[in-house]
């Protein structure tokens, strides 16, 4: 089944990518290339956000002919597609939009990617409430965020079933799809000519071994170095084989620079640091070639599923991580490489953090900082896992083949398409099947904060226009009726009334039948909507053009 995504476009990051940017852009890459649809369709506001996604189908050899872009209320066109794909977990104004056309039309799916920010939280719990049905679905990258997920939801429907009391559900699918990776990508910038001429450049020893961290350098709302930086000296101290810590990203500020560099001034002594920055001309590729180790330890609510750990498996790399979120279910614990422990404090204790959070009292890097400073990565277990990678070159062949294996068999973008088509299939089974929840009937507004305004405000007017109601002409004649359609203040907003191109027979029928009711004048004319005929002949009333009769 074809999807049609909604894409407004990526943000400009400034000093670097955020995560779920370049998770973005790799996902249009793989759709590009994978995806089994001849034809590329998106929802996109505007002509540069167009631009730019056929720009990523140009980088996978898909023509601009091939793409197609659709206004924000094309029903017909997403239904014939019968799924909308958001790269965000903001469905719910799409949600109330479909309402509008027909809940059964198509299928909504967001992905879920960073879920602690008071946004994505928003958006989520508004779930609970809004239009979805069982044929939508957020996908989870990791059974961790997944988990997150629900506890908001259903953290929401405890609420409203606790005030209203009845039970209250969500029918939103939660599939669990990961982010995915282009291995064939990884296998051509890495590789032992890659490995020697970024070794050369980065002035590294034979017998050294290089740890790579990859990612923003942020120790607020990434990873603390402090773990990395303890248990690297430690093993150096222990190790005759020299250590050398690359730090491959940037920095959000001079903040956080000055941070890691206290951080290394204050601990490392034996082992060294070498920071590549992101965008590096010498390293277009970044440095995964030169690297022995891929070392990652978030220890962070932003981080929802971490798609470096897979880039280094595809790159060939045995990767130590913290035992968090997505990281321990794409690095299998003495597989390819190992997990290492974390704690955190227990549920209960942060109630202070999220109110001051939910007040405006902390910002959104306060209430990250507040959680990673109380979490913490096992350090001691880490050393041990570091000095046995470090010391012991079979293990990381060993653990290397396996990583590589696993990402081209588990997270290459091939498998994981076929995985969202999948998907795909079995919303529209769905759709086709499954109890429609909250269903419009009568002339129930589509949104309960957006009604139709003559419903709400109908007690402002003495009356409303009924169907029994007679019509006819003041006595204008055509040449005066036609001046005052054309005032500014006449015609203040067309596109809510009939096309004026109609206008001369609704006059000529009233003009022949005087006194003929409105129920009859929209059985003559039933080519037009009667929801627009009724508001037009209210407007030629307003110009003074015809009047109800007097007896009305």
């Amino acid at each position: 089944m074809p999807a049609i995504i909604d894409f407004s476009g990526l943000p400009d990051t400034g000093a670097g990518p955020l995560g779920i940017d370049v998770a973005t852009r790799e996902f249009l890459r793989g759709f590009f290339r994978h995806a089994r649809q001849n034809q590329f369709a998106c929802l996109c506001p505007n002509d540069k956000a167009f631009t730019e996604f056929t720009n990523f189908a140009a980088e996978e050899n898909v023509a601009a002919s091939r793409c197609t872009a659709l206004g924000r209320h094309g029903a017909d066109a997403i239904e014939a597609s019968g799924v909308l794909v958001r790269y965000d977990p903001d469905l719910v104004s799409q949600a109330w939009l479909r309402r509008y056309h027909g809940q059964r039309r198509y299928s909504l799916i967001g992905i879920a990617h960073a879920s602690a920010s008071a946004n994505a939280m928003q958006a989520i719990g508004d779930y609970v409430a809004a239009p979805l049905q069982s044929w939508d679905a957020l996908i989870c990258p990791s059974e961790a965020i997944q988990s997150a997920v629900r506890h908001i939801i259903d953290g929401w429907c405890d609420y409203l079933g606790a005030r209203f009391g009845s039970p209250v559900s969500c029918p939103v699918q939660l599939p669990i799809i990961p982010l995915g990776v282009d291995t064939g990508r990884f296998a051509a910038i890495t590789g032992e000519t890659k490995r020697q001429s970024q070794r050369r450049a980065l002035a590294l020893g034979d017998n050294e071994i290089a740890i790579l961290y990859v990612g923003r350098l942020n120790y607020v709302a990434k990873a603390n170095p402090l773990a990395l930086f303890i248990a690297a000296e430690e093993t150096a101290k222990r190790s005759s084989r020299p250590v050398r810590i690359l730090l491959n990203g940037y920095f959000n500020d001079d903040v956080n620079e000055a941070a890691f560099i206290e951080a290394a001034n204050g601990i490392l002594d034996v082992a060294k640091l070498q920071i590549v920055r992101h965008g590096d001309e010498d390293f277009p590729d970044g440095v995964w070639a030169a690297a022995d180790i891929f070392c990652s330890l978030s220890d962070n609510i932003q981080e929802s599923f971490g798609l470096t750990p897979v880039e280094a498996m595809a790159a060939g790399l045995p990767s130590i991580v913290s035992d968090w979120n997505g990281y321990r279910e794409s690095i299998r614990d003495g597989i390819d490489g190992y997990c290492i422990p974390t704690t955190m404090a227990p549920p209960g204790t942060g109630a202070e953090i999220a109110y001051r959070y939910f007040t405006r009292q902390n910002t959104y890097g306060d209430y990250l900082g507040a959680q990673s400073q109380s979490t913490s990565v096992d350090v001691n277990a880490l050393g041990q896992a570091l000095y046995q990678l470090v010391n012991d070159d079979g293990a990381r062949r060993t653990m290397a083949e396996a990583a590589k294996k696993r990402a081209r068999d588990t997270y290459d973008w091939a498998r994981v398409i076929g995985l969202y088509e999948t998907l795909w299939d079995a919303l529209s089974e769905s759709r086709m099947s499954e109890t429609e929840m909250g269903a419009r009937s009568g002339g129930q507004a589509f949104h309960p904060s957006h009604p139709d305004p003559f419903a709400m405000f109908a007690g402002f007017a003495t009356r409303a226009l009924g169907k029994g109601d007679p019509v006819q002409l003041t006595g204008l004649d055509w040449t005066e009726a036609f001046e005052r359609i054309k005032l500014k203040a006449g015609l203040v907003y067309s596109g809510s009334l009939m096309e004026l191109e109609e206008l001369p027979f609704l006059i000529g029928h009233l003009e022949a039948n005087p006194g003929v009711t409105v129920a009859d004048i929209l059985g003559a004319m039933p080519h037009v909507d009667a929801d627009i005929l009724q508001r037009t002949l209210v407007w030629l009333m307003k110009l003074g053009i015809c009047r109800t009769a007097p007896d009305a």
